[in-house]
C-alpha cells in the first residue's frame, strides 16, 4: 500500500488519487523537494528517503493538459503516525485541503478513482512483492 491524496478537479469534478508532493524549487534536488513538500503539506518529517525513479506523464487538470515528471520516493517518517494507519490531511499552499489514504497497488473491483500517474503501480510492484 502507498499513500495518496484524493483530489477533485474543480472544472470537471473528477476525482484522482496521486502521491503527495509538489514542485521542485530552484536549486533543490528532487529529494530536498519531497522532504520540504511533505513537511509543508502534511507536517511529516522524513528520516530516510530513497528515489525509485521518475515517471514522465500527461494528465488533465482544470481543463488543461499537464505534462509532468513525477519523482517517486520510498520514505520513512520520523514519527510513527503513518505506521499506525493514520493519514494526515494534506493542506495546499492556497489553503485547499485534501484527505490522504492508503491505496493498494491494484484495484480489482475498479471502484477507486484513477491514479495519477497511471503507471505508478508498474514502478512500485517490484518493490512491494
Amino acid at each position: 500500500m502507498f499513500l495518496v491524496a484524493e483530489i477533485n478537479d474543480p472544472c470537471t469534478g473528477a476525482r484522482l488519487h496521486r502521491p503527495p508532493g509538489g514542485g521542485i524549487e530552484e536549486g533543490e534536488s528532487p529529494e530536498q523537494a519531497v522532504r520540504r513538500e511533505l513537511n509543508e503539506e502534511l507536517g511529516i518529517v522524513l528520516k530516510q528517503v530513497r528515489s525509485l525513479g521518475a515517471i514522465d506523464h500527461i494528465w488533465h487538470w482544470k481543463g488543461r493538459e499537464v505534462r509532468e515528471r513525477a519523482w517517486i520516493f520510498l520514505a520513512d517518517p520520523a514519527d510513527h503516525r503513518l505506521s499506525r494507519g493514520k493519514t494526515p490531511e494534506l493542506t495546499e499552499p492556497n489553503g485547499e485541503r485534501h484527505r490522504t489514504l492508503w491505496r493498494a497497488l491494484d484495484d480489482p473491483s475498479g471502484t477507486l478513482p484513477p491514479l495519477c500517474p497511471s503507471t505508478l503501480p508498474d514502478l512500485l510492484r517490484p518493490i512491494f512483492r
